[in-house]
């Protein structure tokens, strides 16, 4: 069964928890509290050092399976009921390879899914502001490379600590819980909090700048498509918030969320 919503309802809802609950500043979104929004009202100035944790998100919609005739029930792995996250297959995308690098680079990369599919549900977690929680997370190193071309997905069962990425087979990964918060999360892991004016938003900007780059060159003439000059001459001429708000969502398909220290 797929959720009944979106993923553009669920990654708003996330969103909008991170910018309100946690007083999270959106790169690049400017119907929420955002450097970009409030560099327009005089308050971000990117001479003044800002500190915090950045965060990439991949928001992700999972199936609910709840049938005894779902395929990893059928072979032992996972009892019903138990969610299927499906990751782009290569074919089609490099985006698990995108996210891969930018990760491997330093940055704290995670797909995030919900436990839970009914609409019910979604309205229920966003009125209380516990849409996290009644989420999970995954990094991408963890679920490692894809083998092949073919089509690839996670399964995980409501409030486990593992999940396991199936293709021909089914290999055991961490699965992150978010019961106490991303935050939390980000300090167990030891994310450490990072001075993000001028030079630090710089440096993430050039870091995905670079990545495009080099997954662009392993690609054949005919296979390129991403225009690298003109994403350059984005970074060069256009704010720091809107560059990386830019490459972050439409090259990466995520949301760049800073947290602040004090959360």
């Amino acid at each position: 069964m797929d959720a009944d919503f979106s993923e553009f309802s669920y990654g708003y809802a996330v969103t909008e928890e991170l910018a309100t609950k946690n007083k999270g500043s959106v790169i690049g979104a400017p119907r929420f509290p955002s450097l970009y929004e409030e560099g327009k009202k005089g308050g971000y100035d990117v001479q003044i050092p800002f500190s915090g944790r950045a965060i990439f998100l991949q928001f992700k919609l999972s199936n609910y399976l709840e049938r005894c005739n779902a395929k990893e029930h059928k072979k032992g792995l996972l009892n019903v009921p138990y969610y299927r996250m499906h990751l782009r297959p290569m074919r089609h995308s490099d985006q698990h390879r995108l996210l891969l690098d930018l990760e491997t680079s330093g940055e704290t990369v995670f797909y995030i899914a919900p436990e839970f599919h009914l609409p019910s549900e979604l309205n229920s977690y966003y009125l209380n502001k516990t849409i996290i929680s009644n989420s999970a997370a995954f990094s991408p190193k963890d679920i490692g490379p894809l083998p092949d071309n073919d089509k690839h997905y996670v399964v995980y069962k409501k409030k486990a600590n593992i999940g396991y990425i199936c293709s021909e087979g089914a290999i055991e990964i961490p699965k992150i819980s978010l019961k106490g918060g991303i935050t939390s999360v980000l300090k167990k892991r030891e994310v450490p909090i990072q001075e993000l004016g001028e030079t630090g938003l710089k440096r993430i900007a050039d870091q995905m700048l670079k990545i495009l780059e080099t997954r662009e060159t392993t690609l054949t003439q005919a296979d390129r498509i991403r225009d690298i000059g003109g994403i350059r001459q984005i970074v060069k001429n256009r704010s720091i918030v809107e560059s990386i708000g830019y490459m972050s969502r439409t090259f990466f398909n995520t949301e760049l969320v800073i947290l602040p220290n004090e959360f």
